[in-house]
Parts: structure tokens; C-alpha cells; sequence
């Protein structure tokens, strides 16, 4: 079992490594999302922890306005990234508990993922912006207002729409994938029974 579950984190951390592909610029929340929608609280906060650490690099290499306010605040890329995948995690455990047994296909088993989605996606925007609008000001040679408008068409709203549109059908794949195995018991139900979700 802890050999199959280095292996899935192994691969956690090389899809969270694919968002510095071009095609990838906006989404590398999705397998954080994907992650906190499915599996246990550790699996998820692994996730959470290597999308804070791809935002740590992205600082050094990004070039645009958000990775200068991040050299001014190195704290701003890892912190309110933690926070989101923490309430991301229980937000979907709260929508799991109270859609999980739905009769209703898209209410019990998408819906729940839409709502760590949109969680994430809002969260890390309003924690990330706001930091660097309070804190890293000087650093991005405009005004406050200005930066919000330029980051929510160009990051926020499409982030939202991806991860909503992506991470659904990628949870259930995982789910479906994983039926059987002896990763099964990492996943977390979908009638939001905590179990063992946290500890072994």
C-alpha cells in the first residue's frame, strides 16, 4: 500500500509540474482540485503542497506582474495556496455529506467537485490578489484597482471556468480507475463519511 501510494504522489507532483507548459499557464490547480474532490485529507494536502511549491518556482521564472509581487512577498505564493487546499478540502467534504446521496447523478458525484472548484479557484484569487495588493504594492507599478482588473479576466475567470469544465470528469475518472484497488481505501466516499479520511 505505501509503495502504491508514493507511486500516486509521484504522479500528483509530475501533473502539478505540467503547469508550466503554455497550455497549462492558468489550470495548475487542477490536480490539487482533482485531488481534494477524491482523496483523503493527506493526499490532498500533499497536492496543496506541491501546487504552493510550483508557485514558489513559477516566482523565479514567470516574468508577469503576479511573479514580481511574489519576489517582493516569497510568502504570498505558499501561504494562500495552503489555506485553499486546506478549505477546499473540507468545503468538498461538506458538499459530499450533503449531496453524496442524491439520486441525482450530477448532484451527488459532479456537483460536489464543481464546489471545491469553485472554492479553490475564488479563494486562491481573492487570498493571492488581495496579499499582493496589501502587501506587494510597490512591486507591481499600478494601482490596486488596476491589478484586480487586469488579474480577473486574464487569470481568475478563466482558472474558474477550466477547473469547472476539467476536474468533474477527472475526479470520476479517478474514482472509476481506482475501484478495486488498493488505493480505493485512499479515496474518500461520496455520502461525506469522514471514516478515516485523515489518519491511517
Amino acid at each position: 500500500m505505501k509503495t502504491r501510494l508514493m507511486a500516486l504522489y509521484a504522479i500528483i507532483l509530475a501533473l502539478t509540474f505540467l503547469s508550466f507548459a503554455p497550455f497549462f499557464l492558468w489550470v495548475f490547480f487542477i490536480p490539487m482540485i482533482a485531488v481534494c474532490a477524491t482523496f483523503r485529507f493527506r493526499t490532498g494536502i500533499f497536492a496543496t503542497a506541491c501546487a504552493a511549491v510550483v508557485s514558489f518556482i513559477y516566482m523565479w521564472i514567470g516574468g508577469d506582474l503576479v511573479a514580481l509581487g511574489f519576489q517582493n512577498q516569497p510568502w504570498i505564493p505558499i501561504v494562500p495556496r495552503l489555506i485553499t487546499g486546506v478549505v477546499a478540502w473540507w468545503i468538498g467534504h461538506g458538499a459530499r455529506k450533503l449531496f453524496g446521496n442524491r439520486k441525482n447523478r450530477f448532484v451527488s458525484k459532479v456537483l460536489p467537485v464543481c464546489v471545491v472548484a469553485t472554492t479553490a479557484s475564488v479563494l486562491n484569487t481573492i487570498l493571492v490578489v488581495g496579499s499582493l495588493v496589501l502587501f506587494a504594492a510597490d512591486a507591481l507599478g499600478m494601482s490596486g484597482t488596476a491589478f484586480v482588473l487586469y488579474i480577473i479576466p486574464v487569470y481568475a475567470i478563466p482558472e474558474l471556468i477550466i477547473t469547472n469544465i476539467v476536474c468533474p470528469p477527472l475526479s470520476l475518472s479517478l474514482r472509476k480507475g481506482l475501484k478495486n484497488t488498493e488505493l480505493e481505501k485512499e479515496i474518500v466516499p461520496l455520502n461525506g463519511v469522514v471514516l478515516d479520511v485523515i489518519s491511517n
